[in-house]
């Protein structure tokens, strides 16, 4: 702190650290930048970044000396809590160590800011309505943080759009603080509302990141499962079983978030492409993802499931049912799988308890339990298999126990089976009387098979099954003549179908702006016949004729490209501008479009 100066304006509620060491600057009248970096370093090395402050053993003393907790300045008062809101606790372990080295090399990436396709805006922001409030009150304006996180559209206070200043916003390429005023204001506003929908939109997503800046230094409770969080909730909504099903889901997502209002966030994606950003993150758990993509999930869930969503699944407990009592130990059921099946309307999955009974089980009433229906035994407890053993020492029979433990007979005698215990026999007169009524079935009808003879016979087979399998495995029955179904594909037809189809979406996609290439890959991934035409394409000749018309070459798609551009470029455009608003880099572009090139303004100077 400057020599004399014993009074230092603290920082105002949500005023971002750049601003302040402005404001700062101006109050301890320090002539240039790096006077200001003295005061505040110790020297005139290190960048004034934009949304992180790292610290150093100057920075600390000099601003104790000013009164200034430093770490609630880290976390109050730069965009920290928003990068690191759904960071695992050893990720913020790692990220809060380097900002208190000092070093920012690498965070941006690290955190998944930098790597994002979401872009920070390319200047601050201000809410016009918030800074007239601010001169009225305080006599000057200040830059909120909240404002220059990028997704953030509007003011949720006064819900005006935000509109920019004139200096630039840059994370690491600025060497000095700025003090901002009314004089840096301008009417430049980067959002404009297409429909009521999309305003409550933006205004839901601020007051999302308001309450991630708010957060601090808490952490997540639930950061390192969120992955199990989002497919949990996936599978509530219908739209993921064991794997995520993510036509559906791009389907939902985007009737709660219209496209142009994602691609006004910087979120815009294909459908149906397998790389596109909404797959990548249910999918790839590994990938740290933007923050801004967590929030607009996260809202789309809770629209469909509840605010407390959250809560209630992470709190869900279902019961063991096994047959035992009292159980052994604690109930702990945990979930191996669970998917909606649409045709009852019903919830179904595969449970397990830490007793080792596992059963399949589900219902209408998920996840209300008392509404839930068994449906099979998967595996029982071994506590249970030694119960048995146990009854039956005491003199039990194998019916007796079964009908005590609400088991099949057939376990029970399994069971006993594998402990040693022998389970008596018929006697051989009944079973001479049954072995002959089974032969006699078995004569009379030459023509059944096992199955079929069981549905003639249930009882019968039963017994016999039950006192003498061996037996009953090895009595003949006449086999039929296996006759093996031919499916014939007709190929003609499917050829002439598949025609017209590659005909229209080639025409379709070649209509699409912004500018697809039409390649087969695309046309048959959109068609659902890619591994068709990948092996049978030699089947159908009518529709290699077609794509070997309609597909594009690189080179073809750029020249495409490029006369789209030319269309709609006006007179004067250079070689550079028009390369430019085709999206061509000079490296990557195909000499025939060169080529073309050279025609194009050729004939223009002609």
């Amino acid at each position: 702190m400057p020599w004399g100066i014993t009074d230092t304006p603290r920082p105002y509620r949500d005023e971002l650290h750049f601003g302040y060491f402005g404001r700062l600057q101006t109050y301890w009248l320090t002539p240039t930048v790096n006077d200001l970096a003295r005061h505040l370093r110790g020297g005139t090395k290190g960048h004034a970044s934009s949304d992180l402050l790292g610290l150093c053993d100057d920075l600390v003393r000099s601003l104790a000396e000013a009164g200034i907790d430093v770490v609630q300045l880290m976390w109050m008062h730069t965009l920290l809590p928003y990068y690191l809101s759904f960071q695992s606790s050893d990720e913020r372990a790692r990220v809060v160590a380097d900002l208190e080295s000092g070093n920012l090399t690498g965070l941006h990436f690290r955190m998944g800011i930098g790597s994002s396709s979401v872009k920070h805006p390319q200047v601050f922001r201000y809410c016009p309505a918030c800074w007239r409030d601010d001169q009225l009150q305080l006599g000057e304006v200040y830059i909120r943080r909240l404002f220059q996180l990028p997704g953030v559209l509007l003011c949720p206070t006064h819900e005006e759009p935000l509109c920019d200043t004139t200096v630039l916003y840059r994370p690491l390429a600025s060497r000095a603080y700025w003090n901002f005023t009314g004089a840096d204001a301008t009417s430049n506003c980067g959002f404009a509302s297409a429909s009521a929908r999309e305003l409550e939109l933006a205004r839901l997503l601020a007051l999302d990141a308001r309450r991630l800046l708010l957060q601090g230094a808490a952490v997540h409770t639930r950061a390192e499962y969120l992955a199990a969080d989002y497919h949990s909730a996936l599978q509530h909504l219908g739209l993921a079983s064991r794997n995520i099903h993510p036509v559906a889901l791009e389907s939902a997502f985007l009737d709660f978030y219209p496209m142009p209002f994602l691609q006004k966030l910087g979120l815009g994606f294909e459908p149906r492409r397998e790389g596109n950003w909404l797959r990548c993150f249910v999918r790839k758990s590994d990938k740290r993802s933007h923050p801004l993509q967590h929030l607009l999930f996260r809202r789309f869930v809770e629209f469909h499931l509840g605010s407390d969503c959250w809560e209630w699944m992470a709190a869900e407990r279902w019961p063991c049912l096994s047959p035992m009592r009292p159980h052994p130990g604690h109930e702990a059921v945990t979930v191996r799988c669970l998917h909606f099946d649409a045709s009852r309307d019903a919830w179904n999955g595969i449970f397990s308890c830490d007793c080792g009974f596992r059963y399949s089980g589900g219902g209408c009433g998920y996840p209300a339990v008392e509404r839930m229906q068994e449906h099979r035994v998967i595996a029982h407890s071994p506590h249970l298999q030694q119960r048995v053993v146990e009854m039956a020492e005491a003199g039990s029979e194998a019916g007796d126990i079964a009908q005590q433990l609400k088991l099949h007979r057939k376990t029970v005698q399994k069971w006993l089976s594998q402990g040693g215990k022998q389970i008596p026999r018929k006697a051989n007169g009944a079973l001479m009387v049954e072995r002959e009524a089974w032969l006699a079935l078995v004569k009379n009808n030459p023509q059944l098979t096992l199955k079929q003879l069981r549905i003639q016979a249930p009882a019968l087979y039963s017994k016999l099954y039950a006192h003498d399998a061996a037996w009953l495995k090895s009595v003949p029955l006449p086999r039929q003549p296996y006759r093996p179904q031919v499916h014939k594909v007709e190929w003609h037809g499917r050829d002439q179908t598949l025609v017209r189809q590659v005909s229209e979406l080639a025409e379709e996609i070649r209509r699409r702006v912004p500018a697809v290439r039409v390649t087969t890959s695309r046309i048959g991934r959109e068609l659902g016949v890619l591994n068709l035409f990948r092996k049978r394409l030699g089947n159908l000749p009518g529709v290699a004729n077609v794509l070997a018309n309609c597909v594009e070459s690189v080179a073809a798609f750029q020249i495409r490209r490029l006369e789209i551009a030319f269309q709609k470029s006006h007179s004067g455009t250079s070689r550079q501008e028009l390369l430019r608003a085709a999206g061509l880099r000079p490296r990557k572009t195909k000499p025939e479009v060169f080529r073309v090139l050279d025609r194009i303004y050729q004939g223009e100077a002609s």
